[in-house]
């Protein structure tokens, strides 16, 4: 099955690890480590119109990428279940 998480772009759900609300997040010091790793190996992709609201990880080939969204974790995660 596969899940819009914005932007026209759309994840199988087989390979979706977690979805994260930003804003209970984003001021821990784990979120900013994970954040800048995941930004200098360039594996960030950002869909959210600078409207930030939920970080979705998947494993792409092989390779955990970051999606960055404007649709909350909490709609993102009924479609998914």
């Amino acid at each position: 099955m596969y899940l819009h998480i914005g932007n026209g772009l759309v994840l199988n759900d087989k390979d979706i690890i977690a979805i994260f609300n930003i804003d209970y997040i984003k001021n821990t010091k784990d979120y900013k480590k994970f954040y800048k790793q995941l930004l200098e190996e360039n594996r960030i992709v950002d869909i959210s119109k600078n409207n930030p609201k939920s970080m979705i990880l998947a494993n792409k080939n092989q390779m955990i990428k970051a999606y960055i969204s404007n649709i909350n974790s909490n709609t993102i995660g009924k479609r998914k279940f």
